[in-house]
């Protein structure tokens, strides 16, 4: 707040702060396989997607663990972690379903392609009961068949619909 010019203060608005990093608190953001972990920037990638994480979280998970993540949306690829399980299921490429929610970085409606943070959705499937990611926030379920690959989503939904 900076005199008579209205922002984001720290009064009732919700966007990003220092200190418990609110974004669009969604519950459920991600279930996929941890690809990478960054302990000294405290963050681990998944689906394509850099978590938050605190280090206590970060101490329990190893690359290729299977998990689930309940958080917020920060931004465009950045998910904040409220809550983190390591699920024990053995995730297999191409068969063990996953889900993400986020910003969208971008929508390609010619080639059925949208992208979100450094992940590529091919929802495709998804056009044939009428459902396009089209706004900023959405969902995907679907499978990955590579782990540097498309994701392959039967199911997207405006996240506000969640």
């Amino acid at each position: 707040d900076s005199g008579d010019a209205q922002g984001i203060d720290s009064g009732d608005a919700q966007g990003i702060d220092s200190g418990d990093a609110q974004g669009i608190d969604s519950g459920d953001v991600l279930a996929g396989p941890v690809s990478a972990i960054d302990r000294a920037n405290r963050v681990f990638h998944s689906l394509g997607q850099v978590v938050m994480a605190s280090d206590e979280m970060l101490n329990n998970l190893r690359v290729g663990d299977f998990v689930t993540v309940a958080g917020s949306i920060v931004s465009e690829g950045w998910l904040y972690a409220d809550a983190l399980a390591v699920t024990g299921i053995d995730y297999v490429a191409g068969a063990t379903e996953v889900f993400v929610a986020g910003m969208l970085t971008e929508v390609n409606e010619a080639s059925g392609q949208a992208q979100l943070g450094e992940l590529t959705i091919d929802y495709t499937p998804s056009l044939a009961v009428g459902s396009a990611p089209s706004n900023a926030t959405w969902s995907f379920r679907g499978t990955l068949p590579a782990m540097d690959g498309p994701m392959v989503s039967g199911v997207t939904s405006d996240f506000a619909d969640h």
